[in-house]
């Protein structure tokens, strides 16, 4: 983070140009009147040439006067004050100037520029300078100390929208371009919000890649070349608008094992910042950097979270069919078994599957029995409530649904719709297709376990009887030859 420099010492910068000073040839008297007249304690002396000579005090002359009884109007400038002046420029760090008054026991720095005092610094001048900026840096820390409380949620769309549109807020910014580096060889993405239109060759989207892989962006670069590079939209320059740039990490989960973490580079650019609600830069970066943990943080978690609830949808998700899997069935229909036991609700369970699908396979080839899984899995998700009803493919060509709330007639009569619906489903060297079902209503007693086998044994009953058919326990409840 950079540091505080004269120039952000704000009665300092008020005093540039401004400066009081008297000639070496001027009178002790004229002196005295002069710090007087403007309740000072300190003047610069230039020579003839208008250049630093050295500075006099008001030690200087109450020890030449005052002890010496000397009149102060005999006595000339030169002969009191004091020569091989610690000086300083605009660009000097405040820190150091409080070293050098201490170490040289002063309380005046007169400020340099090509050999000609422009201002000065006074010790009073620091310690109001450090006081202003411990209360702009409590003023951030309070302003940035209810941005958590909207970064409750852990979607990382939610994150980016609140860092695009609430962060800048807080920096009296107009614009935000936030943007992330990502894996191999894909673009950068970036989200934007408020900018004028930013034409395609002004957004060099391989400039932007390389800066973040290279890590070249540093928290505090106010609109400088690489602001320039990133957006071309904020600069320093006269009638340019202002902007900052904090980099930003975060740390992903790679292949769902936990010594795969990856930290990716970004950052957040705010652009058209009002000028005069800055203030000093210190507080700004302070407050920036603030920023920069507290973003930082939260994309970290919310991309773990994303990338956990990826991998979860992954696991649960068949890959072929789109349907629940095997594993997700035996978690809702356990606890849909407690919740009938508890409550004496009641529900049913179906096992279906495609009729001779391993001559399917045989004959038309994998891809059509391949196929042939997925257009069964649809007309299932179009002729069921999906909201009430869990489809899962059990293994194989194998099909379960769970329908709570169902009793074993209205079961029959969705299945039997269902059944009816295959037949239409027409596929290259396939003469037709058609499916068998089994049916079990939950009983007393019943288990996840003991449903399962009594849908399961039906569904071979009706495979036993001729297939294309739905039965349960043991009755024909449809068929079609």
């Amino acid at each position: 983070m950079k540091t505080s420099t004269v120039k952000n010492i704000e009665q300092a910068a008020k005093q540039l140009h401004k400066l009081l000073t008297i000639r070496e040839d001027s009178t002790v008297a004229e002196a005295a009147k002069k710090m007087s007249d403007n309740q000072v304690g300190c003047l610069v002396v230039l020579d003839i040439q208008n250049r630093l000579a050295g500075v006099v005090t008001e030690r200087d002359v109450l020890a030449k006067v005052v002890t010496k009884s000397l009149l102060p109007e005999s006595l000339y400038i030169r002969d009191i004050m004091t020569t091989g002046v610690i000086s300083c420029t605009v660009d000097t760090p405040v820190a150091k100037i409080e070293q050098l008054m201490a170490e040289h026991r002063i309380r005046h720095v007169p400020i340099v520029e090509d050999g000609v005092p422009i201002g000065m610094v006074s010790s009073r001048d620091i310690i109001a300078h450090r006081i202003n900026n411990n209360e702009a840096m409590k003023n951030a820390a309070e302003q940035l100390a209810m941005l958590p409380a909207g970064l409750k949620s852990l979607d990382f769309e939610d994150v980016v929208a609140l860092a695009i549109n609430e962060v800048p807020k807080r920096f009296n910014a107009d614009s935000a371009f936030l943007c992330f580096a990502q894996r191999d060889s894909l673009p950068p993405v970036i989200y934007r919000k408020g900018y004028p239109p930013i034409k395609d060759e002004l957004l060099d989207q391989g400039e932007i890649k390389q800066l973040l892989q290279t890590e070249e962006i540093t928290l505090g670069e106010i609109c400088g070349e690489v602001c320039d590079e990133i957006c071309n939209q904020c600069g320093t320059g006269s009638g340019r608008p202002f902007g900052l740039l904090v980099p930003l990490s975060i740390c992903e989960q790679v292949n769902g094992t936990a010594d795969s973490i990856i930290t990716t580079h970004g950052f957040l650019c705010m652009c058209w910042l009002n000028r005069d609600s800055i203030g000093s830069e210190e507080p700004l970066l302070y407050k920036a950097s603030l920023l920069q943990d507290v973003l930082s943080i939260n994309l970290t978690n919310a991309k773990l979270y994303k990338n956990y609830q990826e991998a979860r949808r992954d696991s649960e998700t068949d890959p072929l069919t789109g349907l629940g899997t095997r594993r997700v069935l035996e978690k809702v229909l356990k606890a849909e078994c407690a919740r009938a036991a508890r409550y004496n609700h009641y529900f049913s369970i179906a096992i279906v599957d495609v009729d001779n699908f391993k001559q399917i396979n045989d004959t038309a080839g994998h891809a059509v029995g391949d196929k042939a899984l997925r257009l069964l899995a649809k007309s299932m998700r179009h002729n069921v409530r999906m909201t009430d009803i869990i489809i899962a493919r059990y293994g194989g060509d194998e099909f379960v649904l769970l329908m709570p709330e169902t009793k074993l007639s209205g079961a029959k009569v969705l299945l039997e719709r269902l059944r009816r619906r295959v037949r239409t489903i027409s596929l290259p060297n396939v003469k037709s297709i058609t499916m068998s079902g089994g049916l079990a209503e939950w009983n007393e007693g019943d288990t996840a376990e003991t449903i399962l086998k009594r849908a399961d044994d039906a569904l071979y009953d009706a495979k036993r009887s001729g297939r294309n058919r739905v039965m349960a326990s043991c009755s024909v409840i449809s068929q079609e030859y």
